[in-house]
């Protein structure tokens, strides 16, 4: 049956390979910010999808034929649930950049102000979108986004095409992520959230010395000023944070996709 489908001058089995591959990539390329913008042309997203596939496609083995629609639709679910966990666990950075600057909008008093993200035409803060505009740069600049493509090829190695399985080490290691997300939040508003901290209880102090001295009045001015100067000091620390997060993202993605394979 292997011969039976020549389309495009391909056998059946290169063809559900081309598919396969293309239903990975493509919710790959759906699930990672800097790609699913809305400033990121339809047409190019889609055009960017079909060159990695047909990069991808050449190197990948073809499978054995699948004989009818049942196992070729598992095959396909199985490829989107694999480019999912891919996705999602580069997504967790950016998700842990964001809310960090949400928390230090939070802590400044910026959060009662929203703008638009386009990544997600949600409100956001504005030291969130900030941050996370700074983040991306950075991804970009420290040349992450070639890591996330040579993790991309990799993972048909760690899980072969056209099945993969979900074994309860997967939960173990998208939980680890999910701590290791959190501590990098924590690393970036760390500096902040320290010094609004002492901030207030600086203006606590002052209220119960002065009870005169209207502290809201004060207060609020003060921890813009203390807070943005903050934010400014510690930029230069994310060019250490960031770029270490995000090499270390291909070895937790190495993680999550062994726990997929499939045995045997």
């Amino acid at each position: 049956m292997s011969g039976a489908v020549n389309l495009f001058g391909l056998t059946q089995a290169q063809f559900e390979t081309f598919v396969l591959v293309l239903v990975r990539v493509s919710v790959i390329l759906l699930m990672i910010p800097i790609f699913q913008s809305a400033e990121v042309n339809v047409r190019v997203r889609f055009g960017l999808g079909l060159a990695i596939t047909f990069v991808v496609w050449h190197v990948v083995p073809p499978i054995a034929p699948l004989n009818g629609l049942g196992p070729l639709t598992a095959a396909v679910f199985s490829q989107a649930l694999v480019g999912f966990v891919f996705g999602f666990v580069a997504f967790l950075v950016f998700v842990g950049i964001q809310f960090a600057g949400e928390m230090m909008d939070l802590q400044v008093g910026f959060s009662i102000v929203n703008v638009i993200n386009p990544l997600t035409s949600q409100n956001v803060s504005i030291l969130g979108e900030f941050q996370l505009a700074l983040g991306s740069l950075i991804y970009l600049a420290s040349n992450a986004h070639h890591m996330l493509f040579e993790g991309l090829a990799g993972s048909f190695n760690l899980v072969p095409l056209p099945y993969a399985t979900i074994q309860p080490l997967l939960e173990t290691d998208v939980m680890t992520f999910f701590a290791h997300a959190f501590y990098m939040v924590f690393q970036i508003a760390g500096p902040i959230g320290i010094a609004l901290f002492l901030t207030n209880v600086g203006l606590a102090l002052m209220a119960r010395v002065a009870p005169q001295l209207n502290v809201f009045a004060v207060g609020f001015p003060l921890q813009i000023m203390i807070g943005l100067t903050m934010m400014i000091i510690s930029l230069p620390l994310l060019e250490n944070v960031l770029p270490q997060v995000f090499s270390e993202t291909p070895r937790e993605l190495d993680a999550v996709l062994r726990a997929m394979r499939t045995p045997g």
